[in-house]
Order: C-alpha cells, then sequence, then structure tokens
C-alpha cells in the first residue's frame, strides 16, 4: 500500500479545465481519502461528521469518477471510498442529515438465534453450479456501468430472474426503483417478500448490481466484466432467494433484496433507497451487505466482518451466525476495516439504519487484484464459484434469523422443513 505524507490543512488544488468538459460532481469522503485524490478533485469544505470521521467535500469532473475509484484501490487497497452527488447543495445536505451514530450504536431488532430448524434446512442446498452460473451471465455483459445501455439490460435481466423465482407468490413483488436522479438510466432492483406477523419491520440484503473499468473514462462500451466486483453479491442473493422461496417459506417481517445500481461512481442508487425509506419512516431492523464473495487463495480466513461504519450489535450478531451455522462447517472468520465509504452499508449506516457486511477472504496480500479492470472474471478465480458458498449460507442464516419464520401449523406434526 502507498503512503502519503500527513497534512494539517486542506489546500485548493488546481484541476485542468477543457472546453466543453463533463459537468462536475461532487464527493464526499475521508480526509485521506481526498489527499489519494487530490491530483483529480478540488476541496470545497472540510466537515467532521457524528462519528468523528474527518471528512472533504471535493469537485470532480464526472467524466473522471473511474479514475477517482482506481486511485482508491491502488492506493488504499479497497473498493469505493466516497459519496457522489450532482450539486455542492446535496452533497452537504448529506453530511447535515448523518445519523451514522443513531445507526451504529442503536439496536432496532432483538436478535437472537431460534430460527435453527429453517436455517439448518436450508444450508445443504446451496448449489456452487448455481451461483457460478449467474456469475457467469452478468459477467457476459460489455459492462454493467450505470450510464450504459448494458447496465440497464442487466438490471432488467436480475429483476426477471428474481421474479421468475416467485412465480405464483402473492405476497412477492419484483421492482426497478428509478427515484435516484443521480444514477442515469439504470434503475436498482427490489424484490419484496411480504411478512405477516410484523409486516412494518423490514429486513434488507442487497448487493450492487453494476461494474466499472477504472480506466474506462466514463466510456457506455468500456469493459467491465465485474465478476467479483460485484456479479458474485448478486450471484449469492440469487440463490439466497432461491433457496428460500423453493421452500415455501413465509417470513414473519417483510423481507427486501436489493440490486444497487450506479455503487461504483457513489453509492448512489443504495442511497438513494436508504434516503427515501428514512424520509417515508420506514422501519429496517437489519441490512446485511453482501460485496465480492468469490476469491479466495493461500491460508486465509474464509470470511471477514467489516469493523467500521456498521452497527455494533448487528456485528456481534453476524459473529453468532457464523459461529453458529458456518463454523461447524469447518469455515473460519476474521476482520477487515473497510473505511469510509467502501461500500452501499454505508448508505444505511448513514441514514440511521443498522447495516453490517462480510468480505471475502482474498489472499495474504489483502483481496481481488482484479477488480475495476478487465481481468475480473470468473477465469481469474478459477473458474468456480466456491468461495461464494459459504457466502449464500450466510446470508441465509442471516435471513432466516432477522426475518423469523412463520408458525405454519397451530397444532399436529410439523412440516418436514421445520422438523428438521
Amino acid at each position: 500500500m502507498e503512503q502519503h505524507d500527513r497534512v494539517s490543512t486542506i489546500a485548493p488544488v488546481p484541476v485542468a479545465t477543457v472546453p466543453g468538459s463533463p459537468r462536475k460532481v461532487f464527493l464526499v469522503s475521508s480526509r485521506e481519502t481526498f489527499r489519494g485524490l487530490s491530483g483529480l478533485a478540488r476541496p470545497r469544505r472540510a466537515h467532521r461528521d457524528a462519528t468523528g470521521t474527518d471528512l472533504v467535500v471535493s469537485e470532480v469532473d464526472a467524466a473522471r469518477l473511474e479514475e477517482a475509484a482506481g486511485l482508491v484501490h491502488r492506493i488504499e487497497q479497497r473498493c469505493g471510498g466516497f459519496f457522489a452527488f450532482d450539486t455542492r447543495e446535496k452533497a452537504e445536505a448529506f453530511l447535515r442529515s448523518d445519523r451514522s451514530t443513531a445507526a451504529i450504536a442503536a439496536t432496532q431488532a432483538s436478535y437472537a438465534l431460534d430460527n435453527q430448524p429453517t436455517v439448518v434446512h436450508w444450508l445443504p442446498q446451496v448449489r456452487e453450479s448455481r451461483i457460478r452460473d449467474t456469475i457467469a451471465h452478468l459477467s457476459s455483459y460489455q459492462n454493467r456501468y450505470f450510464a450504459s445501455a448494458t447496465g440497464r439490460e442487466s438490471a432488467e435481466w436480475i429483476r426477471d430472474t428474481w421474479a421468475s423465482m416467485a412465480a405464483g407468490r402473492s405476497d412477492v413483488t419484483t421492482e426497478l426503483f428509478t427515484a435516484c436522479a443521480a444514477c442515469s438510466t439504470q434503475p436498482s432492483v427490489v424484490l419484496t417478500i411480504a411478512g405477516t406477523t410484523l409486516p412494518d419491520e423490514v429486513v434488507v440484503l442487497g448487493a450492487h448490481l453494476d461494474s466499472i473499468n477504472g480506466n474506462g473514462g466514463g466510456s457506455p462500451v468500456q469493459s467491465a466484466p465485474g465478476a467479483d466486483d460485484d456479479a458474485s453479491g448478486i450471484a449469492v442473493l440469487t440463490e439466497t432467494l432461491r433457496i428460500a422461496l423453493a421452500s415455501g417459506w413465509r417470513p414473519k417481517r417483510t423481507v427486501k433484496f436489493m440490486g444497487y445500481a450506479a455503487e461504483e461512481v457513489g453509492l448512489r442508487g443504495s442511497n438513494a433507497i436508504a434516503q427515501a425509506y428514512r424520509g417515508a419512516g420506514v422501519d429496517v431492523v437489519a441490512v446485511l451487505q453482501v460485496d465480492m464473495t468469490n476469491y479466495r487463495a493461500g491460508a486465509v480466513q474464509d470470511m471477514k466482518l467489516v469493523t467500521d461504519y456498521s452497527s455494533t450489535s448487528l456485528k456481534a450478531f453476524f459473529v453468532q451466525l457464523f459461529d453458529a451455522y458456518l463454523a461447524p462447517l469447518g469455515h473460519t472468520r476474521g476482520t477487515y476495516t473497510c473505511g469510509y465509504g467502501c461500500s452501499d452499508h454505508a448508505s444505511w449506516t448513514n441514514a440511521g439504519y443498522p447495516a453490517a457486511m462480510m468480505f471475502e477472504a482474498g489472499d495474504p496480500g489483502g483481496s481481488f487484484p482484479y477488480i475495476h479492470t478487465t481481468s475480473d472474471t470468473l477465469a481469474m478465480m478459477g473458474d468456480t464459484a466456491q468461495p461464494s458458498v459459504k457466502f449464500a449460507q450466510f446470508a441465509l442464516a442471516f435471513l432466516g434469523e432477522t426475518a423469523k419464520t412463520r408458525a405454519m401449523h397451530t397444532g399436529g406434526p410439523l412440516p418436514p422443513m421445520a422438523r428438521r
């Protein structure tokens, strides 16, 4: 990881201007991340958020967002790193409305392990081949860039795939979320399973559906297969949904599976949804983020709990889930400090909702080295989705133990699912 000299003040940095250049975008990032972007971005305001993190609002050419994401990856060895807005006013309004301290400290629901019959029945049903097929399909698009035709087509494919799994279920609906003005033509995908006894309490499982090439320059025809980042996350959600629906499962709480648009260009899709839910007073009690699940090489732990910008109580619950359901299968866990704005869980945290994330094993040198390049392919991960199997199992455990299972019978013998 490259190191940069620390400075105590933020000085404006000249940015070249070109006649007819694209419009500006305003980024909210940590001060540390801004230093790495200082050749691209001009600072507009320093800020400290509710958690005490030093932040910067900066301005960058929209066409250089891929370059900004690439710099974060190369310098900080991580994904994400900023929220993006089309005006400075929106960026500063985002900072003023920050509810992250409440989200990190609060317990919105009682997390307890008391739905073992459902979860234990589900776990052996995860199929590597199904996850691999989904990754292969999504990474076959030229890209899933938020401003491209294939970016929209891939979102529609996810919507159609999820809807087909719910055929005949009147309690399941699927929609394209388009109320994101900054997401270009790419919608987010939301599938909802209505809760039976606690319908006003909402559980969210999310992953971003877009992809990007760090050298794409904003081109709608850039090559960005995004197999690990984050076709793997969408594939994990798809397998999780398949197993839950195939079992005839009815949750007590309402569940929403989400494929977020425009994550790679500043967490835009998830932020739009989280802020819309906050404005509407939706009671989201738990959010699982699944971003990069399919790379593991060398002597490393199987899964890493992201330690920062996440709900304290939900992180503790994740540890319980892992130890109860995945450790007996021989899997091991570790931790990972992700950094400000590294993935879509940060949108929910900022909006005041409890969110947390498990991250891929990686290798002894870090995470998958080919994200945001043309080499983010299944071939570079051994043509297998085996590392993602455990993430689908974890997602199933999270789903069963947060949304819970409606009691199927008031008397008599239990159905086979509940007996196991």
